[in-house]
């Protein structure tokens, strides 16, 4: 049961029915809190008079979002009043496509383009513009759909040819679809009303990198009086303030949102994560200054607590290996260490550095898949099933892709009987494919397959076949654009859980926890950021810098490894210096 082992903290905050703002330190089990909320919620729907309304849970990632319904499924909830993702995709499914007809740039289709491909359009673009390639360059529009930069800068310009590019290959980013939610929310009152009447309780995790735009999104649907909202998360972990995040207090919350009723304040305290030495040290970082203790069984653990400063960058992967094989050769598995970078760039460079050295273990680095990870597809959702062999392990997440392609099905398939995921998942293991053929036709085949299992004809049916061409033209452009040599028996590797050494972004981490973290970069202009350092005051160096290091701190469970390596220069030949809040 989710309600077994709770803290009186946390179970204050589940039963709470009213509008909440939920403050959670590091590792106090917030997403068990969560969870046993929306369990508690929808178990006491009769009660609560929800009827045919949803509860909405709005995560930061669609990881968490994964997280979040296997959870819910292990207990057996499976209620259709629950969604459950991210703030993106509560705007495609509620907002745009049951509105598409009134968007007149996306009427005729189009395809949400992944972060991967953006990147590659923006290095193009940085690369024509003079730019340098770790220059940060903001893409998104303002309200009125304007460039934030001044007209006739280079990154206003760039910024133009970058939406021109969208146009031109009906692609939109995921700060359009906020843009166009919000248009079409500020234009549309009665779609407000409608959606204040849909919502019975949206509950926002990690609301302190909650960006202007996505605010007044939510804005539009509380201030109907209609939607209770709940707001979780740590104000010392606003990581993304430098990429548009708001941090509100309770006050600006209430104001914001003209709430009638002051938010209830809870507050989750203790730490059941990390030893009692990695806390201490966390709390270096911290601004407002209350009280962490351990709550975990590693309380007195000797954590090792390590600042290497003098350590050249020319063997920095050498160093790193060897901390890793070391913690291997105690007993702690691959998947329970983390290696944390200050950009992609650098994930990738040592990411094939520590290949190269052949120290025999394995790698969750970068991969880019030739199958673009569109969560908007339905079609990707049979993909990730088909590829998700059955077993004990697997067996809540097939039942979770089977019940979101159940779903997405049911909504555009009017014409069909209720594919319920009992049939869709018995379809799917019936399906005998062979993987040695070309990535786009096995897709096909999938697709078709599938189709003739559920006896859906799609040539009968529009959006299904378009939903099929757009994702075979996304692989097909993907693999010819990258001179890929997969083929299908490759797939399995891109959409498997890894359990290999994680190397990631600082950024990236958080949420998660490992047992040793290695934290690379920790240097003024990469961590943090030169842009939250040129022109910017000694305040908000300091704030943006202590922020990063109480999450990159406080994801380790027993170790802690940072790390600012000798040898990097700017571009004037000025070395860097170590992050001076460290």
């Amino acid at each position: 049961m989710p309600y077994r082992n709770l803290t009186d903290e946390q179970m204050d905050a589940v039963v709470l029915d009213d509008s909440m703002l939920l403050s959670a330190c590091p590792g106090s089990g917030k997403t068990r809190t969560l969870v046993s909320k929306l369990y508690h919620i929808i178990d006491n729907s009769e009660k609560l008079s929800i009827g045919k309304r949803k509860v909405a849970a709005i995560t930061y990632t669609n990881i968490a979002a994964d997280t979040i319904q296997e959870r819910l499924l292990s207990y057996g909830v499976e209620s259709k009043s629950l969604w459950v993702g991210t703030i993106h995709a509560l705007c495609l499914q509620w907002i745009i496509k049951p509105n598409i007809n009134m968007i007149p740039r996306l009427c005729g289709g189009f395809v949400v383009i992944d972060e991967h491909e953006k990147e590659t359009k923006l290095s193009e673009l940085k690369e024509t513009y003079e730019f340098r390639a770790y220059d940060n360059i903001d893409t998104a529009l303002n309200h009125d759909y304007r460039p934030k930069y001044p007209a006739g800068t280079r990154e206003h310009n760039l910024i133009l040819d970058y939406h021109r590019y969208l146009a031109e290959n009906n692609y939109i980013d995921f700060d359009l679809i906020l843009n166009i939610s919000h248009r079409l929310l500020q234009s549309k009152p009665k779609l407000c009303k409608r959606l204040g009447n849909l919502f019975y309780h949206i509950l926002v995790d990690e609301y302190q990198d909650t960006s202007v735009m996505q605010y007044e999104i939510l804005k539009c649907i509380i201030i109907q009086k209609q939607t209770k909202i709940t707001l979780i998360g740590d104000r010392e972990q606003a990581i993304y303030t430098g990429l548009g995040a708001i941090v509100k207090n309770k006050p600006e919350l209430e104001s914001f949102f003209e709430l009638d009723f002051p938010l209830q304040e809870r507050r989750l305290t203790g730490c059941f994560r990390s030893s009692q030495r990695i806390i201490d040290h966390y709390l270096k970082y911290q601004d407002e200054g209350y009280k962490i203790d351990s709550k975990s069984d590693l309380i007195n653990y000797p954590s090792v607590v390590h600042l290497e400063r003098s350590l050249h960058k020319d063997n920095l992967s050498d160093y790193v290996a060897d901390i890793v094989t070391q913690h291997l050769a105690q007993g702690i598995p691959e998947k329970e260490i983390a290696i944390l970078c200050p950009s992609w760039f650098d994930v990738i460079n040592i990411s094939n550095n520590i290949s190269k050295l052949d120290k025999g273990f394995n790698i969750d680095g970068v991969l880019i898949s030739p199958i673009p990870k569109n969560q908007d597809n339905f079609w990707l959702t049979l993909i990730r099933l088909i590829l998700t062999k059955p077993s004990i392990n697997n067996y809540i997440k097939r039942r979770r892709y089977a019940n979101e392609l159940s779903e997405k099905l049911n909504n555009i398939s009017y014409d069909e009987e209720a594919i319920n995921p009992k049939t869709i998942l018995s379809a799917v293991n019936s399906i005998s494919m062979q993987f040695d053929s070309e990535i786009d036709e096995w897709i096909e085949e999938v697709i078709v397959r599938f189709c003739e299992r559920l006896r859906i004809e799609l040539t009968k049916n529009n959006l299904f076949n378009e939903e099929m061409k757009s994702i075979l033209n996304a692989t097909r452009d993907r693999i010819n654009k990258y001179e890929m040599n997969y083929r299908a028996s490759d797939l399995e590797k891109f959409f498997s859980s890894s359990n290999g050494v994680k190397i990631t972004t600082a950024h990236s981490t958080k949420g998660d926890e490992y047992e040793v973290v290695i934290c690379t970069g920790l240097l003024g202009g990469k961590i943090p950021h030169w842009n939250d350092i040129i022109d910017c005051s000694d305040a908000h160096q300091d704030y943006v810098a202590r922020r990063l290091l109480y999450v990159i701190s406080s994801r380790a469970k027993k170790h802690l490894y940072l790390i600012s390596e000798l040898g990097h220069r700017t571009n004037r030949g000025t070395p860097y210096r170590p992050t001076r809040q460290l």
